[in-house]
């Protein structure tokens, strides 16, 4: 090659290489700004995440108020009365010196006196209440010649449960309410049912829903009953039901009698004085 033609063809490449860079630079200022952001879909997720706020409700008047706040709800458990406290009877309270009133029928000055412990589920109790208790006093409470006192001493939870609900009511209706309870005995005392049979019953005497709640529910008031046991026990040896405690310790019958034995005992504790049968010798 002559140096004429080398001479040339060095000219030409010079020229090839600035048409090239000419045209790189022409099309890199040509380029839209939006084509030379980088691809930001990740960021913009990541903003979303973190800037939008949690769901939200609107109130009456129109502000915000965060679903995902559970506060509310706190408070509301917090400050609402607990299961026990709403029942009605929770807000009744039982009398306890009512509830301990002796339980009396008769002429206090009367010359005999009878006090009875007795089971409201007890058979034999039944049996005195329903067959021999009329006539006695008809013929000696009546006439102002007994004084009887009724005292509970519960056998079983029935019994317990029945007791709490006589001496919840007021004393003027305690000894009807005993009486039906007895005369009613087979119907309730052996019932799974008997709570039911008891509110019932109370119900028909004037008791209400409340009052018969807090009946039963009042810790102190069993614990009333049960001092009263424990007294009959250490005091007269009270074992079973009914027994009797006749002028405070003269004398004591238990056990389902007649009213002939009881005239008998009043006769011999007043010198024939009371009592049509002959007394006990």
């Amino acid at each position: 090659m002559t140096d004429s033609n080398s001479k040339k063809a060095m000219a030409l490449g010079a020229v090839v290489i600035l048409l090239i860079v000419l045209a790189g630079a022409y099309f890199g200022m040509s380029k839209k700004p939006q084509d030379a952001l980088p691809d930001t879909s990740e960021v913009v997720q990541e903003d979303a995440t973190t800037q939008t706020p949690p769901p939200v409700a609107t109130d009456s008047h129109g502000d915000a108020v965060p679903t995902t706040i559970e506060e509310p709800m706190v408070e509301e458990t917090t400050d609402a009365a607990p299961a026990e406290e709403a029942v009605p009877g929770e807000k009744v309270k039982i009398d306890l010196a009512a509830f301990t009133a002796p339980r009396t029928i008769g002429d206090a000055n009367a010359p005999i006196k009878i006090v009875e412990y007795a089971s409201l589920t007890c058979s034999h109790c039944a049996h005195f209440h329903n067959d021999v208790y009329p006539e006695l006093k008809a013929k000696y409470i009546d006439t102002g010649k007994v004084f009887f006192e009724f005292r509970e001493f519960p056998l079983n939870d029935p019994a317990l449960k029945a007791t709490l609900t006589a001496r919840c009511l007021p004393a003027d209706k305690y000894e009807s309410f005993v009486s039906l309870l007895f005369k009613t005995q087979e119907h309730w005392a052996g019932d799974i049912n008997y709570m039911k049979a008891l509110a019932q019953n109370a119900k028909l005497a004037g008791m209400s829903d409340a009052t018969f709640e807090a009946c039963h529910s009042q810790g102190d008031l069993k614990l009333k009953v049960a001092d009263a046991m424990q007294q009959a026990q250490d005091k007269w040896k009270v074992a079973s039901t009914p027994t009797f405690i006749i002028n405070d310790g003269a004398e004591t019958i238990g056990g389902a009698k007649d009213l002939a034995e009881f005239e008998r005992v009043f006769r011999k504790i007043t010198n024939d004085a009371v009592g049509e049968a002959p007394a006990v010798e």
